[in-house]
């Protein structure tokens, strides 16, 4: 099974590098007080479709866990001025549940620490913005991926689509409503309902062979440290040969997760050592 999930590990990595250039952050709302967490579950699945297949179509599920930590506030340059910023860390595994343990396979541990200008993580005002802005503005950050050592990130732009998320938000979100929404949001694991905004995305992306589409949908609460509640994610994926016409795209394979916040806490510590 470990695998398979490294096949379709590398199927969605060459679906999300198509999309690169509209995706978003959408994770991180607003900022909670520094050691706060929230850590979010959920189930990955991916159907494969086989039509000539005795068996039928080729389905595949992973236990999926993510977890946001507010580290501590520094001040640090920022477009020319000393501004307040955050350390965030942002960690996500993937796997099978073994004797009640996510087992994971290589490279599917992905831990990113990103240094962000506070000013610059505004919420609902995203849909404000003349040109919605497709990425979460950072200082410095660094990543690490299974056992391999830590790296810097490269420029000034941190997004978590498709490293971390499979959640697309860009030019085309819009607000769809507001929803109550139960949540297990505390330290005790207590559930309870909270008012949150519904919002929906579609991207649709095509080349001369293949065509994918992204559906979103996000739940967002100012009551909820980081803002994200909720996410449903699917992504179809179409193919066709060079020669064929557009008419001729036919489904390849789907690919949909669903995420829920199940608890969040005020002891947060770094996990990636950095220089």
């Amino acid at each position: 099974m470990r695998g398979y999930f490294l096949h379709c590990c590398g199927w969605t990595l060459v679906l999300t590098g198509m999309l690169q250039t509209v995706a978003a952050q959408g994770l991180v709302w607003n900022l909670p007080e520094s050691g706060t967490w929230a850590r979010y579950a959920g189930e990955y699945r991916q159907v494969t479709v086989r039509p000539t297949s005795t068996e039928g179509d080729l389905t595949l599920q992973w236990q999926c866990l993510l977890e946001i930590r507010c580290l501590e506030r520094t001040t640090a340059e920022w477009k020319g001025e000393q501004v307040s910023c955050v350390w965030l860390e942002l960690e996500s595994q993937i796997g099978q549940q073994v004797d009640g343990q996510l087992e994971t396979g290589p490279g599917s541990v992905r831990l990113y620490k990103i240094l962000v200008p506070e000013q610059e993580v505004i919420g609902k005002a995203f849909f404000d913005l003349p040109i919605p802005r497709a990425y979460l503005p950072v200082v410095q950050g660094y990543r690490k991926i299974g056992e391999g050592d830590v790296q810097p990130l490269q420029g000034n732009v941190f997004q978590t689509f498709p490293v971390l998320s499979q959640v697309l938000i860009n030019e085309q979100a819009k607000i769809a409503g507001e929803d109550t929404v139960t949540v297990q949001a505390g330290s005790a694991d207590a559930p309870r309902e909270i008012a949150a905004t519904r919002i929906e995305n579609s991207t649709v992306i095509e080349e001369l062979s293949s065509r994918s589409t992204n559906n979103t949908t996000l739940w967002i609460s100012d009551e909820i440290p980081f803002g994200s509640v909720r996410w449903i994610v699917r992504t179809e994926r179409e193919t066709k040969t060079l020669v064929d016409t557009r008419d001729l795209f036919k489904k390849h394979s789907e690919f949909s997760v669903e995420m829920n916040l199940v608890q969040t806490g005020s002891d947060a510590a770094a996990k990636l050592n950095t220089p």
